[in-house]
């Protein structure tokens, strides 16, 4: 039971730094591509990798949260069926007996 909640810790962490990572770099690539499409000047200046920056966290930072929220769900989810067995084999030997 232990080592399936701490398996499940570790593959929930995991899972969110990495999509919180990707997204992180999907928006900064996205501002900076937008960024040389609008001024056609590269390297982009200060103020846009700055920009870039605080685009790609804040998406990060969603992509995130949105992970963090799927692994609850999925946990709530994983929970319930364990209680759910439980009362059943109960229910089997209270009415066996």
């Amino acid at each position: 039971m232990v080592g399936h909640l701490i398996g499940s810790a570790l593959r929930g962490f995991f899972r969110i730094a990495l999509v919180t990572l990707f997204f992180i770099a999907l928006g900064v690539g996205v501002s900076l591509l937008v960024a040389y499409q609008v001024t056609s000047v590269w390297p982009p200046s200060t103020p846009e990798y700055i920009i870039a920056g605080a685009i790609g966290l804040l998406l990060g930072y969603a992509a995130g949260l949105t992970a963090l929220l799927r692994e609850a769900i999925r946990g709530v989810k994983t929970v319930e069926r364990d209680v759910a067995t439980g009362v059943e084999q109960v229910e089997e030997r209270i009415t066996q007996a």
